[in-house]
């Protein structure tokens, strides 16, 4: 590429980029509120609500009050607030119930303790799990102990070929 037609492109370049700026200010140089004239006065949206606002002009003021959104969009937003407050509640008592080390209401307590409070084993319960692992522990010792004194069973049989025969 000859040096006249790469700094034609470069002059291509940094136009764009000076046209794409002009219009990021442009964007941010707008503000909060954009108002549009209708019949009987201004409307005023607000970019970052959405809001609408109908502005009318009573005696010396301006006055803008909002316009009621009947989309459904409205209703979606009522729904998912409700929602939304549903969870934060749920949230709230599973935060206060962990703190507390309690379990979360409507949550089976894996141990069965009453109240959903997680209690730790007592020494005597202690114990007699350990008795009963000790027990199956030596009844699996002198199982094996058996098995090491009986007999050795007899070889297998050998077919013509050299393998074992089943």
């Amino acid at each position: 590429m000859n040096k006249s037609k790469l700094a034609m492109l470069l002059g291509f370049v940094v136009a764009l980029a000076g046209i794409a700026r002009a219009e990021v200010s442009a964007e941010s140089d707008k503000g909060r509120f954009s108002m549009t004239p209708v019949d009987g006065g201004l409307m005023r949206l607000d970019a970052e609500t959405g809001a609408v606002a109908l502005c009318t002009k009573k005696t010396d003021t301006w006055v803008c009050e909002p316009v009621a959104d009947h989309s459904e969009g409205s209703a979606d937003r009522a729904k998912l607030e409700v929602e939304n407050q549903a969870l934060k509640a749920r949230i709230k008592d599973l935060e206060a119930s962990t703190s507390a080390n309690k379990m979360p209401p409507g949550v089976d307590d894996p141990t069965g303790a009453p109240g959903g409070v997680t209690k730790l084993p007592t020494e005597e319960e202690v114990d007699k799990a350990m008795d009963y692992v000790e027990r199956i522990y030596k009844k699996f010792r002198d199982r094996l102990q058996k098995l090491e004194q009986s007999p050795s069973l007899p070889a297998p049989k050998s077919s013509e070929d050299g393998k074992n025969a089943l």
